[in-house]
């Protein structure tokens, strides 16, 4: 599980998704029927049972949450309300019926700062909520919920276990918010309310942009960058630790990469990758490639004539140093990506990895050569008087040309192979020039965007 969990809704408008309802929901939380420490362990309410049924009724995804998942193991008092906090905090329509307002008083309320409730802004003294509702209900334009969420025991060591540390934090990247959701920071309005639940403390933050023109969106790539922002911010007194332990990870796998890539070499030069199978599929590419009309290059092949390629792709892929490498590749890939999130990239056949397309246009080259070096060894031998000697070192002559097709093929994998494993290589510092611009930025107390 990534350490700070980041979800965004988007609403044409306000009264689209009743945030006036949500707005004082978090803000206020009362906790009329609060439960005590001492029942938080008792079983689930006749009360709790039946809401908590009708909900999943209603919207059955909720089912593959953790938090239902865990009220399921549990069925108490405890599990049942912040599963039916979660949903009505992730499913704000849930709240167009008093059936669900009355159960909201099951729910501790949201910590105050000043006044009667839980909501903060970036000016200091007390906010007047049923003015901030009224405003909001007004909007015309596109509205934006962010819930932000930690583990209990990441927000605890950190200090995110209070209403002022959010305030302040999001004060301090609010431009940044603002710059993700296309709002200029001048018209950007925003309030949030934190809520101290026991298991994953949580911020609401409610914006939209007050200018009478709304541009403002959030696609795929400003949700990402919102929880890097989010999650840099948060951890940035131990970012620079996790930048330090996969730079010396990927450190390792490069030592260990320079031993297989010579390995790699050596075996190319010396003819040990090839073998008959390669060398006929490469001689079957090399008839398919005479007949077909326009570029030799992969991407304008006929789709049978790309199988075959990719066929002999992944067929050298088998060969043990040749896996090893790719493998190792991987895992130096992925050192990169675990530096930003827990979601590693699917390890694919070489034949479909976009790193390594180069391969396939190689093997292409090479094959197209070799259909060329074939048509002329033939023309010549036509030209001349065959007997049986000259047949059988026709013979000969044909797999040689072959085998050459199959070794600069061989040698140009590993080409291939050294101009991406120079990516993760610490001596090319490419990767690490990032890493310490990165650990620069969280140390003198700048924000990281992807």
């Amino acid at each position: 599980m990534p350490g700070v969990v980041v979800k965004c809704k988007y609403y044409k408008n306000a009264a689209s998704g009743n945030l006036g309802g949500m707005v004082r929901y978090i803000a206020t939380r009362e906790g009329v029927e609060k439960i005590p420490k001492d029942q938080q362990s008792l079983p689930e309410t006749g009360h709790q049972q039946q809401f908590i049924a009708e909900i999943v009724s209603r919207n059955s995804t909720l089912k593959t949450s953790l938090e239902y998942r865990s009220y399921q193991k549990e069925k108490t008092r405890s599990s049942a309300s912040e599963f039916i906090a979660y949903a009505i905090e992730s499913n704000p329509r849930l709240l167009n019926t008093e059936e669900y307002l009355r159960y909201m008083a099951l729910r501790p309320r949201a910590e105050r700062i000043t006044g009667d409730h839980g909501l903060f802004s970036s000016k200091d003294g007390e906010i007047n909520l049923e003015e901030e509702i009224e405003k909001l209900k007004a909007h015309p334009g596109n509205v934006y919920s962010v819930i932000i969420s930690l583990k209990r025991e990441d927000a605890e060591r950190l200090g995110y276990s209070n209403a002022s540390k959010w305030r302040d934090m999001i004060r301090d990247n609010a431009a940044d918010i603002a710059k993700q959701h296309n709002i200029p920071m001048t018209d950007l309005c925003w309030y949030g309310a934190f809520h101290n639940e026991s298991r994953h403390p949580h911020v609401h933050m409610i914006l939209y942009s007050t200018a009478e023109s709304d541009q403002s969106f959030i696609g795929k790539k400003g949700l990402n960058n919102l929880r890097h922002l989010f999650g840099s911010e948060i951890f940035k007194d131990e970012i620079h630790e996790i930048y330090d332990r996969q730079t010396a990870v990927r450190n390792k796998l490069t030592d260990e990469m320079r031993s297989e890539f010579k390995k790699l070499i050596d075996e190319a030069n010396a003819g040990k990758i090839i073998d008959h199978r390669l060398m006929d599929m490469l001689e079957e590419l090399a008839h398919r490639l005479n007949e077909c009309k326009g570029k030799k290059q992969y991407g304008y092949l006929p789709k049978n004539v790309k199988k075959l390629v990719d066929e002999i792709v992944d067929d050298v892929s088998g060969n043990t140093t040749v896996d090893r490498l790719y493998d190792l590749w991987y895992q130096a890939k992925c050192s990169v990506f675990a530096t930003y999130t827990d979601q590693l990239p699917e390890k694919l056949p070489l034949s479909q990895e976009k790193t390594f397309k180069a391969i396939r246009n190689a093997l292409v080259y090479e094959a197209s050569r070799l259909g060329f070096e074939m048509f002329r060894a033939t023309n010549s031998s036509i030209s001349r008087k065959s007997t049986g000697s000259e047949e059988k070192r026709k013979g000969t002559d044909h797999r040689r040309i072959v085998a050459g097709a199959a070794i600069r093929f061989a040698s140009s994998l590993a080409r291939v192979f050294y101009d991406n494993y120079k990516k993760y290589d610490p001596e090319e510092d490419d990767i690490d020039k990032q890493l310490r611009r990165e650990i620069w930025a969280v140390k003198n107390g700048q924000n990281l965007v992807m």
